[in-house]
């Protein structure tokens, strides 16, 4: 099970973010890439296919993104609120909300999907609240424009690919990548603007 893990504190409560399952392909295809490189043969096909994954975690992190489906469970040590924003979008639908390792019934809660997704409690009575004080909440989702590339915006399809260009003619910036450096092209930044979630 291919996980992301990490930590952030909020008004001193912990959250916590796990990618359960990955996407099952990426919204750019190798030879999409290679037309827009303008690379013949196959000598760099396992590059550019590396920065094509590269670009769109980099995008989808700038972004808080999900590109194509995913599946996602947000840990909360306690309730933030009776409306709980959920960090990643779009999102599709919830696969459900545990408290205490215990599933709460699905229609005691509504889910607001897309970008901004929210979920609220469907009768406006108070969340469960967990029993112990670390990570007693799992709100499992899924998240994503679709199954297929061809889902994906074309702004952000054109981003990926301007940012494999970038990083293919640009060997040491593609090496800051790896460490975790990635400085976006401010192209690329307004590209991605209209769809970038912001965390609370």
């Amino acid at each position: 099970m291919a996980r992301l893990r990490f930590q952030t504190s909020l008004k001193e409560m912990t959250m916590s973010l796990t990618l359960i399952t990955g996407p099952a392909t990426e919204p750019v295809t190798l030879a999409d890439a290679k037309l827009h490189l303008r690379v013949d043969g196959t000598v760099e096909d396992a590059l550019i296919q590396t920065l094509i994954s590269a670009a769109r975690l980099t995008l989808e992190a700038h972004g808080n993104l999900a590109m194509i489906n995913q599946t996602w469970a947000l840990r909360l040590d306690r309730w933030p609120g009776s409306v709980v924003s959920l960090p990643i979008g779009p999102v599709s639908a919830v696969q459900a909300i545990f408290v205490d390792g215990i599933a709460l019934a699905n229609e005691a809660y509504v889910l607001v999907p897309g970008g901004e997704a929210r979920i609220a409690r469907a009768d406006n009575a108070p969340w469960c609240a967990p029993s112990g004080l670390a990570g007693g909440i799992e709100i499992r989702f899924d998240a994503g424009f679709g199954p297929e590339g061809t889902d994906v915006p074309r702004h952000l399809h054109h981003a990926i690919l301007m940012l494999v260009a970038e990083w293919f003619e640009n060997r040491e910036a593609g090496s800051r990548v790896e460490a975790g450096h990635a400085t976006l092209p401010p192209a690329v930044m307004r590209l991605i603007s209209p769809y970038r979630k912001h965390r609370l």
